[in-house]
C-alpha cells in the first residue's frame, strides 16, 4: 500500500471519528475552585452553530441541572457566517430562566457584519444578558471583568503570523486595575501571563476548542492560530496567584474531544479538592 493511500485512509478514519464524536452526547466538566467566597457558575463557551437537541433543548436541560447561581459564556456563542439570530435568542431566553447571564465577546462576534453585530448586542440587551465589552461589573455577588480583544490578537490580516500580544498594560487600559476577588471572562486563553499579572483571581477562557484532537498524554493538537500543541488547550492552569479554566467548549470539530460544560464550584475549601 502506497504512503498516499495511507494518508488517504488515516484521514477518512479520523474525519469519520469526528463526525460521530460531534453526534455523542455533551459532558458536563466539574472542578472545585479557591475563591473568597462561595458560588456555583456554569461555563458555556465557544457554541457556534453547534446545536444539542431541537431548539438546544439537551444543552438547556445540561446546564438546569447543575442549579447555577450564574451562567458565565464566554464567547464564540454564534459563529462568524451566522445570519439568524432567532436559535441563539431562544437559548439566551432559556439560560435566563436559570440564572443571571455574564457575557465576553469572541473572535467570531467580533468577525460579525456591523448591523448583524449591533442587531446581536440589541438581541443581548432584550434577555437581560451582562455584556462585558472592556468592563467590569457585578452580579450575582461575584465582580465580573470582561476583556474584548482586537482582531489583531486573532488573526494578522490573512496570517496567523506575529499576531499582537496582549499585555498587562493593555488590559489595566481597558479595564482598569484588577480589585480582589475579580473573575476574568477572555475568551482567549493564549495570554494567561497578562491576565495573572494584571491580577485576576480567576480566567475563563475558551477559544481552543480543547486543541479540536486530542491524543491521550499529549494533550491537545491544534489551536485555532494553526499552532500545534497549544499550551492552554483545556482544562484547570495555574500561575501566580492567578487560576484559568479553559472550557474545551461545545462546537466544531473534534476527535477525543467530547464537547463541555463546565460547572465551577468556588468555595474556600476548593484548592484542597480534586480539579479536572
Amino acid at each position: 500500500m502506497g504512503f498516499f493511500a495511507v494518508i488517504g485512509i488515516a484521514a477518512a478514519v479520523c474525519a469519520a471519528g469526528a463526525v460521530t464524536e460531534n453526534l455523542l452526547p455533551l459532558v458536563v466538566t466539574k472542578d472545585c475552585l479557591p475563591f473568597p467566597m462561595e458560588k456555583r457558575i456554569v461555563q458555556v463557551s465557544d457554541l457556534h452553530r453547534r446545536r444539542f437537541g431541537r431548539h438546544n433543548e439537551k444543552l438547556i436541560a445540561a446546564v438546569r441541572q447543575q442549579n447555577p447561581e450564574i451562567i458565565a459564556v464566554t464567547g464564540d456563542l454564534v459563529s462568524r457566517n451566522t445570519t439568524d439570530l432567532t436559535e441563539t435568542e431562544r437559548l439566551l431566553a432559556a439560560f435566563r430562566e436559570i440564572a443571571p447571564i455574564v457575557m465576553c465577546l469572541g473572535n467570531h462576534e467580533l468577525d460579525l457584519p456591523p448591523e448583524l453585530f449591533a442587531a446581536y448586542r440589541e438581541m443581548l440587551r432584550r434577555q437581560d444578558v451582562l455584556l462585558l465589552d472592556n468592563e467590569t461589573a457585578e452580579t450575582g455577588g461575584v465582580r465580573f471583568a470582561g476583556l474584548t480583544l482586537t482582531h489583531e490578537h486573532y488573526k494578522n490580516g490573512h496570517s496567523y503570523r506575529n499576531l499582537r500580544t496582549c499585555t498587562e498594560k493593555e488590559i489595566s487600559a481597558a479595564l482598569g486595575e484588577c480589585q480582589a476577588g475579580t473573575v476574568l471572562l477572555a475568551h482567549n486563553p493564549l495570554f494567561f501571563e497578562a491576565y495573572a499579572e494584571w491580577g485576576a483571581d480567576l480566567v475563563l477562557s475558551g477559544h481552543v476548542h480543547g486543541g479540536a484532537v486530542r491524543l491521550p498524554l499529549l494533550g491537545g493538537v491544534l489551536s485555532p492560530e494553526r499552532k500545534f500543541f497549544p499550551k492552554y488547550d483545556k482544562g484547570v492552569f495555574r500561575l501566580k496567584q492567578s487560576i484559568m479554566v479553559v472550557s474545551g467548549g461545545l462546537g466544531k470539530l473534534r476527535l477525543g474531544n467530547r464537547p463541555e460544560i463546565r460547572v465551577l464550584d468556588l468555595t474556600a475549601d476548593g484548592e484542597r479538592m480534586p480539579h479536572s
